[in-house]
């Protein structure tokens, strides 16, 4: 399936939404086609519809409108050329969708995870320090060597392996109630997004799959919450700055505060008509169209003019 602007972050406990956002939590925008005239009041404006749960308004904001029309004219057409789902995989899913799904699956399955949490207490002492110094050699090799990140958003993700392998303690996933809180999270997600089968879930065409997507945001949300990591709380501390602007282009500084640490990471913006948009975003979907073939491909001068802007309150020109 096409790869829509980092979405590729979006399991890893909404890390997109930190890699991608400033947020002053104003009013939601009111047309999600309407993208704010600054690089600072363009990310605002996704954040806001990340903290809204809303990741079809965030699709929206996150390309020019052609470049998106095309992206998902070719999610759409990919789904419909796709052949069906691998057996073994397909099974797995009905399995734990039917288990997160049944009327008594919070205590099902915390039958299932109190002999695995009791075996990783046993197996884990006093090897931690070890493992965690194993985990962000790994960690941090494997994102070096992703060819599809920038050099910003290589760094930006390093800097969240140690926030997160320093945050990271057995104590804290042994933790039974917080282990029942997260599975109760999950089990009412799973219930909302009622997609029992995979090919429920690899029939969705892209809004109606973003729609979901908003469900399932609520629930990693609310799961990481059971472990202490406040997500929207992250995003009501970030900040962005303009770092600079010359013509079409500019570059944004984005911090935000991560279970006790500060993160901050710059990214690239790029005008195209009134509306400002990430720079990655645009030439990953670029690529993904050209690699497509030439019935789909785009270049950025055959991108029309984005819709008048409307500028948060507090944003920089």
């Amino acid at each position: 399936m096409i790869r829509f602007p980092n979405l590729r972050a979006f399991a890893a406990l909404l890390l997109i939404a930190l890699a991608l956002v400033a947020c002053r939590r104003d009013p939601p925008v009111e047309d999600a086609s309407t993208v704010p005239g600054s690089p600072v009041a363009a990310i605002e404006a996704q954040a806001q519809a990340l903290r809204d749960n809303d990741l079809v308004r965030w699709s929206r904001l996150g390309l020019p409108p052609e470049l998106h029309a095309r992206t998902e004219a070719l999610w759409n057409r990919r789904l419909a050329e796709a052949g069906p789902p691998d057996p073994e995989e397909a099974r797995e899913y009905a399995d734990m969708m039917s288990r997160l799904m049944a009327p008594d699956a919070e205590q099902a399955l915390m039958r299932d995870i109190e002999p695995k949490l009791s075996e990783f207490e046993t197996e884990i002492a006093g090897q931690w320090p070890l493992m965690q110094a194993t985990a962000a050699i790994f960690l941090n090799a494997a994102i070096e060597a992703n060819t599809e990140l920038s050099a910003a958003e290589k760094s930006h993700g390093q800097e969240l392996v140690s926030a997160l392998l320093d945050w990271a303690q057995p104590a804290l996933f042994t933790d039974r109630a917080r282990a029942r809180q997260a599975v109760a999270a999950l089990s009412a997600t799973a219930r909302e997004l009622d997609l029992p089968t995979l090919e429920d879930a690899r029939a969705l065409e892209m809004m109606p799959a973003m729609e979901k997507g908003g469900v399932a945001l609520v629930g990693i949300k609310q799961a990481a919450q059971a472990y202490g990591m406040d997500l929207d709380a992250s995003l009501d501390g970030v900040e962005a700055d303009l770092v600079s602007r010359e013509g079409d282009q500019a570059r944004v500084k984005v911090t935000y505060p991560l279970l006790g640490e500060t993160i901050s990471f710059e990214m690239d913006m790029q005008r195209v008509g009134e509306g400002w948009y990430s720079a990655d975003a645009i030439r990953q979907a670029e690529a993904d169209l050209a690699e497509a073939g030439p019935d789909t491909a785009v270049t950025p001068s055959a991108a029309p003019d984005a819709e008048p802007a409307t500028t948060g309150a507090g944003s920089a020109d």
